[in-house]
């Protein structure tokens, strides 16, 4: 039976456009793992858990605050959505989560103020390598998914997950931490709040 926590939630080419948009516009997202690699993706994360919660994009505001928090929810939570790019979907083939799977929070997001943070994965069907300014990047290509993998307060978050610095090597995927981040296992997620959720009328 499958054991299902994460939640594939809709996107659509408009959220895409507006977080290429905004990628170009803002530049790097501060406090970004990647210092900026992955921000079109970060940004196409709160846009497709904003539709999903109805909640308010605040990253793009005016003052502090907009690095403290992405989006407000309508009960008034702040909210900091951490994306990751993969070219696996969270969800396995019987259905079930990989639980085994790592959220990671940066070191310098520490100072952050949200009320929760929710994790989100974006699912690519490829990668391409491509050279810009005589140096090799890694381009994540044709989105497939986009889950919610979970949530969680900050104060649980930092007193469960461990430090990976920079530098790291995980031989079980192959990645090498490109910063310090504090990482926890999907399966230690708290669910998505239901009452997040707009609610029927």
């Amino acid at each position: 039976m499958a054991t299902n926590k994460i939640v594939r939630i809709d996107w659509d080419d408009r959220m895409v456009t507006r977080a290429q948009n905004k990628a170009k516009k803002l530049g790097k997202i501060k406090n970004s793992i990647l210092r900026g690699g992955g921000n079109a993706a970060g940004y196409l994360g709160e846009e497709a858990v904003a539709s999903y919660i109805g909640a308010n994009i605040t990253s793009c505001d005016k003052g502090s605050d907009k690095y403290d928090y992405d989006i407000v929810a309508r009960d008034g939570r702040r909210i900091e959505i951490k994306t990751k790019r993969r070219t696996v979907s969270c969800i396995d083939g019987d259905g079930n989560d990989r639980g085994n799977y790592e959220v990671s929070v940066a070191k310098t997001s520490v100072h952050q103020r949200p009320d929760l943070y929710i994790f989100v994965n974006i699912h690519f069907e490829l990668i391409e390598y491509n050279f810009v300014n005589g140096r090799k990047v890694k381009q994540y290509k044709k989105i497939k998914n986009i889950e919610i993998l979970g949530q969680m307060e900050p104060e649980d978050y930092f007193s469960e997950a461990w430090l990976v610095q920079k530098g790291d090597h995980d031989p079980s995927n192959d990645f090498t931490a490109h910063a310090d981040m504090y990482n926890l296992y999907i399966k230690d997620l708290e669910p998505l709040d239901d009452s997040l959720l707009p609610q029927e009328q």
